[in-house]
This record gives structure tokens, C-alpha cells and sequence, in this order.
């Protein structure tokens, strides 16, 4: 997740569209910027591809929408990760019968000794903030999501492997210089690579075995008071990893920040060191308004022709001035020709398509906010799992592993991978397409197929396993 500041849409759209037309090829912002998608066809290997699953299309898989601002607008050129490349990436870590587990730790306890750190976990927006993001549906103070929910839904999503609570409690605690000699104290990789002090103050993550120092700061836009630094908790999760893990997630209740130039970081991964850590700070549904999210228009109503051409129409003057090459980056990838008109759906087809089930479930009851945070964390959980995994931000369909510029674009961006990803997944975890949908529709049936994000996902989950012949 990047840390560019959000982009507000237009919101007179938000107010009256119905979604009657849905875009299933890119933006006419992405012809401007000369986004154009690869053939999926060259990025899958021929065995899936003979797989009698159903042809590819642009109803069942969707083209990214490449909205002005967004993470391909801004770098349309961004190479593809075809299946063939994801193999053949040297520095990518298999799966092992000794190295099986995904972790995950849950966000830190707060020692007694720094309780003021317990504080920085509550947004502190403007009143009339709040009063916005209390729509007679929504809470707007939601309680942050439970980490046996975001085990669960994880389980599903990497099923078959195991996915287990992180087993040594991790605990905020002061950093001081003197402390006693027996306890490993260790500085960041960050302050070492760049030979540097480290600026002050620091707090400290005590796990079973060292003291591990966690550089602060004011947080710029001072929604929250101080955040703290994304390498230094990634240090902390390399530190601790199980020697039976896969990899390792770590969840926190804080704002982050990776660098200076940084306002804000939701998550990040090192995936050659398979650790990752998210954040639930941003997430919360009651800051909605804050960051720009529409919520009527997240994802599948994202897809809405009627808000693209609204986004792109409100930005055209400065996407006008916008120059990039149109010269392929990637080496040796087929791109298809530059599309004259974008492509709608105007009606549901028969049988109705995964993206129409989806929005039916997306617009047929109110959302809740607990299930809203829950999903948003737990799928910026899965996409950073995913690097860890090999996979790279996804450039082919609309997808899970799409990079994301602001969180406006993270709640427009499908939950779903696409199947050049999928096969990715399938091949590092040996799961079953069928069989790992099937679990993923029992975690949205779990918790409602009305309402948006599970259901909207349940959706989707019940119209492509129908497409496949499993419905």
C-alpha cells in the first residue's frame, strides 16, 4: 500500500448512480497515460490453460481501471509477472514440509511503562469528520478487527496451509541505552545501511529473546498523534520468525510511516525474507471521508461507467499534461493493441456474470462497519502475504495483488485474484482452485452475503465456481 495522499471522488455521483453500466476494460484516463493490459494469455502456462475452467474474459475478469491518480496511472509501464517469470525467480522462497506455516501476530500489548502509546491507536479527526462517517447505518468508532477472523479468512485464501497465531507475545516497552546487558539490544537495519544516529524518540518491541528499538514521529496530517516506522517493525518480524514458518505477518494497531517523504504506509512486505506488516490504522470505515473512500462506489461498484468517466472527467485538465513513453518496459511481453473505446456491460447476462452477482449482494443491504474494517484488513493482509509468496504487483485484470496508490483506490480494487495470480498461488501452496473458492465462499457465508465486502465477495465466489462447472 503506497503512501500517496487520497484522491476525493466526485461526489455528486456517489449521491444519485444506480451502477447501470459496468466498465470491464480499462478507464479512457488509462488510454491517456498508455496503460495498455498484457495479453493474459502469454502470462499463464499452457497446462492452466487447458484446464476445462472456462475461457478468460473481460466479464469474468475485469481490466484494471487506471482512474487518474491511481498506482498504474501513475506508473503505466510497470512490468508484468508472467507465471514463467514467477517460476523462475531465483530469489523466491518455496514452500517446504519443514516451512509450511503463515503466521500471524497479532498487534503488540503496551507494557505499563509506556501507556502513552496506547493513545496513538485513536484517530483524533475533526468532530465534523466524525459526524460524516456516522450515516444511520455505520458506527464511527469501530472496534479494530479480531485476529482470529483475519486467521480465518487467511486460511482460506492460502488454504491448504496451515495459518496459526504468532506463539510469543510481542510487548511495547521503553528504549533506553543502558538497559541491562543480558538483553540483545539492536539498532535497525535502516540506522545501520545508512551509517547514521537514529533520530529520537524511540519506543521499543520486546520479544522473547532481544529489545528491538522502533524509531516514532508526529504523524504529518495529525489524524493520529505519532506513528511509527515500518522497517523497524519488518526488523522485529525477521527477528521472531518460527523456524517452521513460511512466513510471518504482523498486525498493528498504529499508523505507520516508512520514510520522510512519507505521510502515511498501511503495509509493506520483504518478501525475500517472507515477513510482512499491516497495519489496521487507516482502515477504520469511520475515516472514510478523511481519505477520499466511496463507499458506494467500492469495489464491484467500482466498475460503475458512470463514476470512471465522472473520475477521469474531473481530473482531465490535469491528466492533459501527463506525458509517458509508449515504448513496453518489460522485455520479451506481448501487449495487446491500444483499445478506441472502453467496454461496457449495459445488462446482466445469463447466467449473470461473477461481477453482476457481486454487486447485487453489494447493494442489497446497508454495510456494517465491523465487517467493512474486516475486510479491508484482511485482504491488504493476503495481497502483502502474496509478495511473500513471489508474486509482484499484478498488472494483467483487476486483482487482489493490483498495487494501490491511496486508500481511495485500495476500496475500489476487487478482493478476488486474477488467474495469472491464482496460478501463482496455486503452484506455491499445491491448492486446488475449486476446492480454495469453496472455502473462500464459506468465509463470506460465514459472515453474510448481504451487505458489502463479504458479500459482494460471496457473490463473485458463487458466480465463478458456476462458470467452472461447480456451482
Amino acid at each position: 500500500m503506497s503512501s500517496a495522499q487520497p484522491r476525493a471522488a466526485p461526489r455528486d455521483v456517489s449521491q444519485v448512480c444506480q451502477h447501470q453500466e459496468l466498465l470491464v476494460t480499462p478507464s479512457p484516463h488509462a488510454i491517456k497515460v498508455r496503460y495498455f493490459p498484457p495479453v493474459h494469455k502469454a502470462a499463464t502456462s499452457k497446462r492452466k490453460r487447458d484446464e476445462n475452467v472456462g475461457a478468460v474474459t473481460e466479464e469474468l475478469y475485469p481490466a484494471p481501471l487506471v482512474l487518474p491518480g491511481d498506482e498504474l496511472a501513475l506508473d503505466p509501464k510497470h512490468p508484468p509477472q508472467s507465471v514463467q517469470s514467477w517460476r523462475k525467480d531465483k530469489d523466491r522462497n518455496p514452500v517446504t514440509r519443514s516451512r509450511n506455516v503463515v503466521y500471524v501476530a497479532p498487534p503488540p500489548e503496551v507494557g505499563p511503562d509506556v501507556d502513552f502509546i496506547g493513545s496513538w491507536v485513536r484517530p483524533t479527526p475533526p468532530r465534523q469528520a466524525w459526524q460524516k462517517a456516522s450515516d444511520g447505518h455505520m458506527d464511527s468508532s469501530p472496534v479494530p478487527p479480531d485476529i482470529k477472523d483475519i486467521i480465518t479468512y487467511l486460511s482460506a485464501f492460502y488454504h491448504p496451509l496451515s495459518v496459526n497465531n504468532f506463539p510469543s507475545p510481542l510487548v511495547f516497552a521503553p528504549w533506553d541505552d543502558s538497559t541491562n546487558a543480558d538483553i540483545k539490544i539492536t539498532s535497525s537495519s535502516h540506522d545501520v545501511a545508512q551509517n547514521r544516529e537514529p533520530a529520537r524518540p524511540f519506543v521499543a518491541l520486546r520479544t522473547s529473546t532481544e529489545l528491538i528499538r522502533i524509531r516514532t514521529r508526529p504523524s504529518p496530517d495529525s489524524l493520529f498523534p505519532s506513528q511509527l516506522n515500518l522497517d523497524d517493525l519488518l526488523d522485529v518480524a525477521i527477528s521472531t520468525l518460527p523456524s517452521d514458518a513460511y512466513c510471518l505477518l504482523l498486525l498493528v494497531s498504529h499508523d505507520l510511516y516508512e520514510d520522510d517523504d512519507d505521510a502515511l504506509v498501511c503495509g509493506r512486505a520483504y518478501g525475500g525474507s517472507r515477513v510482512a506488516v499491516v497495519s489496521s490504522a487507516r482502515y477504520n470505515p469511520a475515516l472514510d471521508d478523511i481519505h477520499g473512500v466511496d463507499r458506494l462506489h467500492a469495489w464491484p461498484a467500482s466498475h460503475c461507467r458512470q463514476y470512471v468517466e465522472a473520475c477521469c472527467s474531473a481530473a482531465s485538465s490535469s491528466s492533459s499534461q501527463q506525458k509517458t513513453k509508449s515504448k513496453p518496459s518489460a522485455r520479451g511481453t506481448t501487449f495487446s493493441s491500444p483499445m478506441t473505446l472502453p467496454r461496457s456491460l449495459t445488462s446482466a447476462p445469463t447466467p449473470p456474470s461473477p461481477l453482476h452477482l457481486a454487486l447485487g449482494n453489494h447493494l442489497r443491504d446497508p454495510p456494517s462497519a465491523p465487517l467493512l474494517y474486516l475486510i479491508r484488513l484482511a485482504l491488504t493482509s493476503a495481497h502483502e502475504l502474496g509478495h511473500c509468496f513471489g508474486l509482484e504487483h499484478c498488472v494483467y485484470h483487476a486483482c487482489c495483488m493490483q498495487g494501490s496508490a491511496s486508500l481511495a483506490e485500495d476500496a475500489r480494487q476487487p478482493p478476488y485474484l486474477c488467474p495469472v495470480c491464482e496460478e501463482k498461488v496455486s503452484l506455491a501452496t499445491g491448492a486446488d482452485r475449486r476446492e480454495r473458492l469453496r472455502r473462500i465462499g464459506e468465509v463470506c457465508e460465514r459472515w453474510g452475503w448481504g451487505g458489502w465486502g463479504w458479500g459482494g465477495l460471496g457473490g463473485w465466489v458463487e458466480g465463478r465456481l458456476e462458470r467452472m462447472g461447480a456451482g
